[in-house]
């Protein structure tokens, strides 16, 4: 099964959609524990956790080799660090900021992505667009509420 999901991640006319947080990045940005260390500390708001984050080889050596214009970002952000996630998105793995689209709650991520593949893609195969998410929750959206295919991040690792 997987080797169909990982063929079609390599097709020409697929697009996806990469979540950020855990999915692009690490979510090692606190001490002793993950992200989530962070998320209720008030000085977190003002530090630009993005500016250190390492690439992840694997998801740059795909990203390279796809359509820049068929790959974009979904994120949720409620932290106000759309900027900065923007920024080093494009600059980790040269993902144009003005792909990248950020809603505050995670269950507004598909209707976000139908709405970006209506705009670009209004003939596409709703199968060849993948939605790339670590959060088991909301790969869970997004097979109820779209007919879109859905790929955990691991899947770089199995097959790299």
């Amino acid at each position: 099964m997987l080797s169909k999901m990982w063929e079609l991640l390599h097709k020409d006319d697929t697009v996806i959609f990469f979540d950020v947080d855990g999915t692009l990045t690490s979510f090692n940005y606190g001490e002793y524990q993950a992200h989530h260390e962070l998320d209720y500390t008030p000085e977190f708001r003002n530090v630009n956790i993005y500016a250190d984050c390492k690439r992840l080889k694997p998801l740059y050596d795909f990203i390279q080799s796809h359509d820049m214009d068929r790959i974009f970002c979904i994120s949720r952000e409620p932290h106000g660090h759309e900027a900065w996630k923007s920024e080093m998105v494009e600059r980790l793995y040269g993902i144009p900021q003005s792909h990248c689209y950020y809603t505050l709650e995670a269950e507004n991520k598909p209707e976000i992505v139908k709405g970006i593949v209506d705009k670009f893609f209004p003939d596409i195969d709703p199968r060849s667009v993948v939605c790339i998410d670590d959060n088991d929750v909301t790969l869970g959206m997004y097979m109820q509420t779209t007919p879109f295919s859905t790929a955990h991040p691991m899947i770089f690792m199995e097959y790299l």
